[in-house]
């Protein structure tokens, strides 16, 4: 690692440890939403999954907005914007007294949240980095998320066993996110290289965007492994304590393994893994994931569930990094944050379907929902690799001509 630290700027660094105290902040709050609207508010998980679904689907106009302007006006400003959402809520959270307001700032966050984050933070990922090392780069801040999303559910659980509430969680949250905005507005530069001026009009350029057929392939399969993806600390935590009997003191602990996999094999995986074809690895992850989570749903509590929290500890070290990679690498400079503001505009529509259907399914399905998740993960890899397979053919017949 401290080899590979050279090849990386000073400002590349920042931003990786901004985003590990951003995650920190986001993690003591976040994996704890679903159970305390569930089970302290009363609310059906029907209805949590469309209070936290709906607003992420009404919010993604924004998201193609934001990766216009991260073109024209840079990276840092969507960023700013990100992060002031998050301090918004789950100071919001620790505050609200009536349900429309819990709505109102999830509703906010959803919009200008973490989705424009995610546009944000890619992007300057991209342009700090040669693209020889953007896989090994993302995997790099992924460790950073990791670690912060380690030490989040770590200090929650301890915050919850000395017998502090949810709300408490909440506000610390928010604080530690606060911090993260003072080093953005203080330390972080602008990215978007000068080279990148503006030379389109924003539905110009998402024409561009949408005449790239194979990008638009990739990110149509994608929704399905994401589908899986967003069950994690949507309706995970509700079904294993209903169906398995893990608490919401273990599901922290579950958690912190989750994300400590990747902590501890992350930047591994990714550099090892540096020269497979890209699609065969997301192949692969959309597989564990399916297996990992079908796997916690019907394993006995114990040993089998922490192995199954591994294995989607594993898909996800593979779809998120290679996956950032790949369209960084499909995107020319000049449309860079249009092709990630649409990359997370893919992100958060499989992400939003999750809770809006994972919610509706498991009410009505119980622990078998968690096949229906298996058979769309394991149909993703399949079209991932049938997508490996036509370019393949595809580069075979333009070598012939």
């Amino acid at each position: 690692m401290r080899r590979h630290a050279l090849l990386f700027p000073a400002q590349f660094w920042l931003l990786v440890g901004g985003t590990f105290v951003y995650l920190v902040g986001y993690e003591i709050g976040y994996p704890f939403e679903t159970v305390y609207l569930h089970t302290r508010l009363g609310i059906s998980m029907a209805s949590v999954g469309l209070i936290i679904g709906l607003p992420i689907l009404a919010g993604l106009p924004v998201q193609v907005a934001g990766g216009a302007i991260a073109d024209r006006f840079g990276r840092k400003v969507v960023l700013i914007v990100a992060v002031y959402a998050g301090i918004v809520l789950f100071e919001g959270l620790a505050l609200a007294q009536q349900l429309w307001q819990v709505v109102a700032v999830i509703a906010f966050e959803a919009v200008f949240g973490w989705a424009l984050f995610l546009t944000a933070n890619n992007a300057m990922l991209a342009d700090f980095t040669p693209p020889a090392r953007r896989s090994e780069a993302y995997g790099i801040s992924r460790v950073a998320n990791n670690a912060g999303m380690v030490a989040g559910p770590l200090l929650a659980a301890l915050l919850l066993g000395a017998g502090l509430g949810y709300r408490t969680l909440f506000a610390s949250g928010g604080l530690i996110i606060g911090l993260f905005l003072v080093l953005v507005l203080a330390l972080l530069k602008e990215s978007r290289p000068s080279t990148a001026a503006a030379r389109h009009s924003t539905l110009g350029g998402y024409r561009l965007v949408a005449g790239d057929r194979r990008f638009v392939a990739f990110c149509a399969i994608a929704l399905l492994p994401l589908y899986g993806f967003g069950q994690i600390y949507i309706t995970l935590p509700v079904l294993l304590r209903d169906s398995v009997g893990v608490s919401p003191a273990q599901w922290g602990l579950l958690a912190a393994l989750y994300t400590g996999c990747g902590v501890l094999f992350q930047f591994p995986v990714v550099h090892r893994t540096r020269g497979f074809d890209k699609l065969v690895l997301l192949s692969l992850a959309s597989a564990c994931l399916g297996l990992g989570l079908a796997g916690a749903a019907f394993a006995p509590k114990g040993i089998a569930t922490a192995a199954c929290i591994m294995l989607v500890s594993a898909g996800s070290m593979l779809l998120v990094p290679i996956a950032a990679a790949l369209v960084s690498q499909m995107a020319p400079l000049e449309l860079r944050g249009r092709y990630m503001g649409t990359w997370t505009l893919v992100w958060m529509t499989g992400t939003a379907l999750a809770p809006i259907f994972g919610g509706l399914a498991l009410e009505h399905l119980g622990r078998d929902a968690y096949l229906v998740i298996l058979a769309v993960c394991l149909l993703g890899a399949l079209l991932f690799a049938l997508l490996r397979s036509a370019q393949a053919d595809v580069g075979a017949v333009a070598k012939t001509d």
